[in-house]
């Protein structure tokens, strides 16, 4: 569960720090956040996905490289036509240190960019934090419990000096391996990308077996966060931590995973029929050649009395957008970090309401998101878990719970009048726009 996060000069959040504590030392595990149009709700959704990056530069490096391989190795005149659309994609879909500073630091700024995490993991503190200049990391770090109390795991600096806990890794010859690769790499690739590359290209077994528990279970943890965020020019929602339920709309899967499509399916059936007073079944229509089998989903719906099946292609923004956020709720249920920029996004108020008002008391890990949504404001949600962002005219950033705003929270008013009156900012203040005038200038 994250516990808080700082950071600087990090798109157009140059020196933000948000605190997600309740008392006794625990994460809160639902927190809405609240703030007018352009205010960082998504730059700060947005973090989440950059950490993730940043564990798989050295992974995505390779793979990158493979694939422009195959291209440039391809008599397929189509992929040779438009091979530099290609490439412009799979950069922008596997990014190295330098595409993520070139993506997210601060436009114009001359300091470094730090991106710090705050964690509970299994009930143990961590902190971890990665600092770049304008070409690579200058700075990473990570504390963490690796036996009983928290401590330093490892502290890397530009410079080559590399400090590791002796008790990190639990093979010599592989901790030997692996520090001369980081004296190679690190700086292109942060200690956790590095990590996460041996996994893959050693087999996870092998590299489990040679480091500490701690290490393994923390670059798990970050992986796994799963995280629904816009990336880029063109907002291309991305998400992360998924390994199961994915693929829900369509695709193609081999024989011997149908029973892991049945459950799907069954999940989606439920899920929709109580949401949508017109659906009455949810089902996947399968083509089966040899031992694949193609799949799309469909729904059956109530049309002028009439059951008609309609493929899920077809449905709502809204509707689409609910089936992409479905399985990052079961996973924040299941014990996960969720976070979900503009979960509203084509939905209606209501149904919102609905589905958060269903999972509040069912989340047993953390479930983080973005919503325009004032009437959540007066569901039983903990006002301590609704934060808003604050701007003053200078420009400043502050993200922080309504409770905070002593004096403006009294239990006999309405929190969602006092919010839309202004009281605990976040919220537009436009003049007047008068498109008569607009309209006189177009002459």
């Amino acid at each position: 569960m994250i516990k808080y996060i700082k950071l600087k000069n990090y798109k157009s959040l140059t020196n933000l720090e948000v605190d997600f504590m309740r008392t006794r030392n625990r994460p809160k595990d639902l927190i809405l956040i609240y703030g007018e149009n352009g205010a960082g709700k998504s730059n700060f959704a947005t973090a989440f996905y950059t950490l993730y990056e940043t564990t798989r530069t050295m992974s995505s490096s390779e793979m990158l490289k493979d694939i422009m391989k195959q291209f440039n190795n391809s008599d397929d005149n189509h992929i040779s036509k438009h091979i530099n659309d290609y490439f412009k994609y799979l950069k922008e879909s596997y990014k190295g240190i330098e595409e993520i500073i070139a993506n997210y630091k601060t436009i114009d700024s001359k300091e470094n960019m730090v991106l710090e995490f705050g964690f509970k993991i299994n009930n143990k503190d961590a902190v971890y934090k990665i600092e770049m200049n304008d070409n690579e990391i200058v700075n990473e770090s990570l504390d963490y419990a690796i036996n009983t109390n928290k401590t330093f795991c490892f502290k890397l600096s530009k410079g080559n000096k590399i400090t590791i806990n002796d008790n990190l890794f639990t093979d010599k010859n592989f901790f030997s391996e692996f520090y001369l690769i980081l004296e190679k790499y690190w700086g292109k690739h942060s200690f956790l990308s590095i990590l996460s590359f041996e996994i893959e290209d050693k087999k996870k077994d092998y590299v489990k077996e040679r480091t500490s528990e701690s290490l393994f279970n923390f670059l798990t943890y970050i992986q796994e966060i799963c995280t629904i965020a816009k990336i880029g020019n063109k907002k291309r929602f991305e998400t992360t931590g998924l390994k199961y339920l994915t693929n829900l709309e369509e695709g193609e899967i081999t024989i011997k995973q149908e029973k892991d499509l049945n459950q799907a399916e069954s999940l989606l059936n439920e899920f929709f029929t109580n949401l949508y007073s017109d659906i009455k079944g949810v089902y996947y229509q399968r083509e089966y050649e040899e031992n694949k089998i193609k799949y799309k989903l469909y729904f059956k719906k109530l049309i002028y009395d009439n059951l008609i099946d309609i493929n899920f292609e077809l449905e709502s923004t809204g509707t689409q957008n609910i089936l992409k956020i479905f399985p990052c709720l079961l996973v924040a249920c299941a014990g996960q970090t969720v976070i979900i920029d503009e979960l509203d996004f084509g939905i209606h108020d209501i149904l919102v309401e609905q589905i958060l008002n269903s999972i509040k008391n069912c989340i047993k890990g953390q479930l983080i998101i973005t919503t325009h949504n004032t009437l959540l404001l007066e569901t039983d949600i903990p006002k301590n878990s609704i934060y808003v962002f604050n701007i003053d005219n200078l420009g400043n950033k502050l993200l922080l719970p309504i409770t905070d705003f002593k004096g403006r929270i009294q239990n006999n008013l309405n929190v969602r009048n006092q919010y839309l009156k202004g009281m605990y900012g976040g919220i537009p203040f436009a003049s007047n726009i008068d498109f008569n005038e607009l309209i006189d200038s177009l002459d």
